[in-house]
């Protein structure tokens, strides 16, 4: 039996009278219950101005979305029981579009992080992450700042025999892969952290390196190399 935990709201006096302080409202989704039970209690180490609502299974996390869209922080594992991580990140969209959503994770590839990111994921929370980390996560998320793991930890080589690392650095083909997902510069920006004029320094870079003109040119070069490696 799944438990919903709220927290009340707290008051404070002003000159005239009670004031109520707004709540952050948190659900989380995660079939786990001490990782659930985890997270509350960080959370809750932090501030009392939350209310927050667990969910074992993606079907009563949709219950709760459909009775209110009014959600601040999202925390989603992807090894949820009964639904798959691109669906259920097209469903909180549709029912909480202005939520941040936390993917709540044990550690995995990070190709599988970056498409959470693509696909309308804000942050990124591991498990196995350490106690200061996890502490810094909260506090970041808790403010409803973005938190991603330092970035050794977000670090993936290429596959070893991939035509295109002869051509870019792993930083270049970061790009291009969120490139060939038609994402644009501000998004790919937003997703690695950094700003939308170093996008156009590598992509300028990318195109000298790979001898095309443009976006669409690029996107078809890199295609068409990644097509040959699983053929």
């Amino acid at each position: 039996m799944v438990v919903t935990k709220v927290i009340l709201f707290r008051t404070s006096v002003s000159n005239f009278g009670f004031k109520l302080r707004a709540l952050m409202k948190i659900l989380i989704i995660d079939s786990q219950f001490f990782t659930r039970a985890g997270l509350i209690h960080l959370c809750t180490s932090y501030t009392s101005d939350v209310s927050i609502f667990e969910a074992a299974t993606f079907e009563l996390a949709k219950d709760y979305l459909q009775h209110s869209n009014q959600y601040n922080l999202i925390f989603l594992d992807v090894d949820l029981p009964d639904a798959e991580i691109r669906p259920s990140l097209a469903l909180i969209k549709r029912y909480a579009p202005s939520a941040h959503v936390i993917l709540y994770c044990w550690s995995r590839p990070m190709s599988e992080i970056r498409q959470a990111l693509a696909s309308g994921v804000r942050s990124y929370l591991p498990k196995d992450s350490s106690s200061e980390d996890a502490k810094l996560a909260i506090r970041a998320l808790l403010k409803n700042d973005r938190y991603l793991p330092d970035e050794s930890r977000l670090s993936e080589y290429a596959p070893r025999n991939s035509q295109a690392e002869s051509f870019l650095s792993p930083r270049q083909l970061e790009i291009m892969q969120l490139l060939a997902q038609g994402l644009s510069n501000k998004e790919i920006a937003t997703i690695l952290g950094i700003t939308e004029g170093t996008i156009r320094v590598h992509l300028s870079a990318i195109f000298k390196a790979i001898k095309v003109s443009n976006r669409t040119e690029a996107t078809l070069w890199y295609l068409l190399r990644q097509k040959r490696l699983v053929s």
